[in-house]
Parts: C-alpha cells; sequence; structure tokens
C-alpha cells in the first residue's frame, strides 16, 4: 500500500492511527493536517494527536458517522475540523436560494478541479479507481474496504 500512496503523490505513509481519541482528547502532537476518510474512531484519535493550530478534514465515514470527543483540541490547540459539501445543493430546502451563491461555490469546484487536473500526474488517475459494483455486492465491498483491502473510488452502478 506504501508504493501505491507514493506513486500517488505521499511523501510519508503512516498505518492506521493508534489510540483512542475518545479516552485520551489530548495525545502527542503529530499531524499538521490530516485528511480522514474513515469517521468514527479513528477521526477522534486524528483530532487528539493534531498539532497546534493544525487542521482535519473529515471526508468519508467507514467507520461510522459518531464523533465521541471533547473540545480540547480546538480549545487548547486551536484545531480545526473542516468538511467537504458532497452535494451543492441549490434551490432545496434548508439551503441558500442565492443562485449567484450556489455559482460562486461551483466555480470553486471547477477551479479545485482544473488544479488538478494541471498538478495530478495523469498516469496516477488509474490507480485512484478500485473498479465499478452492482448494489448486491456493497456488503462485501464495505468489508474490504474496512479491512483496507480497497483502493481508490469505488462506483455503484444503479438499475
Amino acid at each position: 500500500l506504501g508504493d501505491y500512496l507514493k506513486s500517488l503523490g505521499a511523501s510519508k505513509i503512516i498505518g492506521r492511527l493508534e489510540g483512542d481519541g475518545r479516552k485520551r482528547p489530548l495525545q502527542d502532537q503529530k499531524f499538521g493536517f490530516v485528511v480522514d476518510t474513515v469517521g468514527g474512531p479513528t477521526l477522534s484519535t486524528a483530532l487528539a494527536q493534531t498539532k497546534h493550530m493544525g487542521s482535519v478534514a473529515a471526508v468519508g465515514v467507514a467507520a461510522g458517522g459518531v464523533l465521541d470527543t471533547t473540545v480540547y483540541p480546538f480549545v487548547l490547540r486551536g484545531v480545526r475540523l473542516l468538511g467537504v459539501d458532497s452535494t451543492l445543493p441549490w434551490n432545496v430546502e434548508g439551503f441558500d436560494a442565492d443562485k449567484n451563491i450556489w455559482e460562486q461555490y461551483r466555480q470553486e469546484r471547477l477551479t479545485v478541479w482544473e488544479r488538478l487536473g494541471k498538478e495530478l500526474p495523469k498516469s496516477a488517475l488509474p490507480l485512484t479507481q478500485s473498479g465499478v459494483i452492482s448494489m448486491d455486492e456493497i456488503p462485501d465491498k464495505c468489508e474490504e474496504l474496512l479491512k483496507g483491502q480497497v483502493r481508490g473510488r469505488c462506483v455503484v452502478k444503479v438499475q
């Protein structure tokens, strides 16, 4: 897995986070920035191990959507928890109905995609995809994901 991640541009590879951020909300400061694709206890641990004024981007919930932690990383270290908007809703109840604001968000996304298109090596693109599965294959794929056996994005074909 380390070679795979380095081929995508990683400079340092760590294993799954050790420790329990729920029991020890402040641990040794190890990371300036974390992209957490797992959620659950792993996200709690990532927050507990983030350096002063560091940031944690929560982008997945494979291990669960519950965040069990304290405010200590936030109020004593200034750690920032960042989320992602995977929907980009417009004109939906509860979201801003101003199309100009939505268009601004859309433009920000397009800018990010353009930058990725320029900076991400084209040889890395096939490495970021793990294939297409059917709805019936989801439970097995989830088990593989939790065991760390899935690399890249998996597309579910809905019929």
